[in-house]
């Protein structure tokens, strides 16, 4: 007794070859264009942020116990206008050039970094303005 083959022969025009196979790239091509290649994703947290004495770093206090530490050149948003660089609006006076004392309520994305020695900690990436 014998068994019919388990597989059939499919021919395929070269056109109809082509054709799969720059559909094949394009669908490809598409999906990789739409990854996020090197991107990181950032937890987010409300709670207080401030500004040390001389301006140029800062600490976070998330509501959820997370402290974090960040510097003045953050990238930060208030009242929806993206900022690259330069001191957090809410965290510092421009007419006393200082920073403000009480600091703000603010929105940060942070992500936990491992040192070479095995340490983790949070650093801010961002921080928005309340």
């Amino acid at each position: 007794m014998s068994l019919p083959p388990l597989a059939k022969t499919v021919s395929l025009s070269r056109a109809w070859l082509a054709v799969v196979v720059l559909a094949a790239l394009f669908v490809g091509g598409f999906i990789a264009t739409r990854l996020p290649f090197g991107a990181v994703p950032l937890r987010v947290a409300e709670g207080h942020a401030f500004l040390m004495a001389e301006g140029r770093k800062g600490a976070f206090q998330a509501d959820n116990g997370i402290s974090a530490s960040f510097y003045d050149n953050v990238v930060w948003t208030d009242a929806g206008q993206p900022t690259v660089g330069g001191r957090p609006s809410c965290l510092w006076d421009d007419r006393t050039n200082s920073p403000r004392p009480t600091g703000a309520r603010v929105e940060a994305g942070y992500r936990w970094v491992r040192t070479p020695d095995g340490v983790s900690l949070p650093i801010v990436a961002w921080l928005k303005c309340r």
